[in-house]
């Protein structure tokens, strides 16, 4: 099936009458497997292997990174944070990157073959948004390497879901990442119960059920509990039994910041170094790291978000006094304080002509410092 530029070609792909069985051809090569063969004996079951037979510890085979000091392939990732926090744009944004190799939050991506499994926005939105966020990156069209399931008011029955997704994929291209938002939404079964340890491990399997035979990474998104998150860590925030967070390799969070439309982000990984926390500016569409921002800044349960009225007078308060700085410098510091780019360009054409600042040159660079004589 053939479309011009001007039909949304997502639409294709989202619709259920596109999973043909006919082949396929795709632009994208996946790399070979180069790790956990699987090997199993008659009973099913991998072999002991004594430590004399290991590899070399530089022949093991290693898990290729999806995303730079975040995923891995192969990894269960799950992402959690409070209601309306921009999960399904984190994703988004992760997946648009993913599928046309860009970095995403400042960290290099593998480009790779990506499925948006959508189970709570309507086609139109899901296709929508992700339209958006592509043009934003400066993008002509959705990469071709995304693809879009999406299934709202159609099916949560996740074992019914899992069976489906690999008949449709038998004879296609493997998936790299597969994003699965929202997990709430899935009835595993009758008495299914998010607070026992049992029904969530049990989740946890099936889920892992649909990147089995795919060697994917699976991201998942899950709601914060209700109420005040206290001084508990990051990863003890989930809503339900604590199996939410010890199950998954790779466990991410967003936390709400004091300056509006940010959060802190904070993850905790089994196989690599967990980076520091810091922050990201999650204005829609495309979500960016706030390199100025203090990630010790979390907004408190109940607390409304910074919003700091700043004025000519407070603008210079940022400079040190008997000190020079650069305006970059001190726009970062105003940008801390939730002032905009535009804001601050007003705010400085103000002190400039009334005489509050001095600038000099070094070395070409311009310097402000506070005007003593005022």
């Amino acid at each position: 099936m053939t479309t011009d530029d001007s039909i949304n070609m997502l639409e294709n792909l989202a619709d259920p009458k596109s999973w043909s069985e006919s082949d396929v051809s795709h632009d994208y090569q996946p790399e070979q497997k180069a790790y956990d063969n699987h090997e199993t004996r008659e009973d099913g079951l991998p072999p002991i292997v004594s430590g004399a037979d290991f590899p070399k510890q530089y022949d093991l085979p290693r898990r290729r990174p999806l995303v730079e000091n975040i995923v891995k392939r192969g990894e269960l990732m799950a992402l959690f944070a409070a209601s309306k926090m921009g999960k399904s744009w984190f994703f988004q944004n992760m997946a648009t990157c993913l599928a046309e190799g860009l970095p995403f939050l400042d960290s290099e991506t593998v480009k790779s073959n990506v499925l948006i499994m959508d189970l709570e926005l309507t086609k139109v939105d899901a296709m929508d948004r992700l339209w958006n966020i592509a043009l934003a990156m400066g993008l002509k069209h959705p990469p071709k390497n995304l693809h879009l399931w999406s299934l709202k008011k159609h099916c949560y029955d996740l074992d019914l879901l899992t069976e489906i997704l690999h008949s449709r994929l038998e004879n296609s291209d493997p998936f790299d990442a597969i994003f699965l938002d929202p997990i709430y939404l899935f009835n595993v079964s009758e008495g299914f119960d998010e607070n026992n340890a049992g029904c969530i491990t049990k989740l946890m399997i099936e889920l892992e059920k649909i990147v089995s035979k795919q060697e994917a990474s699976l991201m998942v998104s899950h709601h914060y509990r209700k109420g005040s998150m206290g001084k508990e860590s990051h990863y003890e925030r989930a809503s339900g039994s604590g199996a939410f967070a010890r199950f998954p390799d790779v466990l991410t969070t967003l936390s709400e910041h004091q300056l509006p439309q940010h959060a802190i982000f904070e993850m905790t990984s089994r196989s690599q170094k967990s980076p520091l926390p810091f922050v990201i500016k999650t204005e829609p569409p495309v979500f960016t790291v706030a390199e100025n921002a203090d990630p010790t800044a979390h907004r408190k349960y109940g607390q409304d978000c910074a919003r700091i009225e700043m004025t000519p007078d407070s603008l210079l308060e940022l400079i040190p006094i008997g000190e020079s700085i650069t305006k970059a410098q001190w726009f970062s510091k105003a940008r801390m304080q939730g002032v905009s780019e535009n804001k601050f360009d007003h705010l400085l054409s103000m002190i400039r002509q009334s005489g509050m600042v001095k600038q000099t040159k070094d070395d070409g660079v311009i310097l402000f410092e506070r005007n003593a004589g005022l």
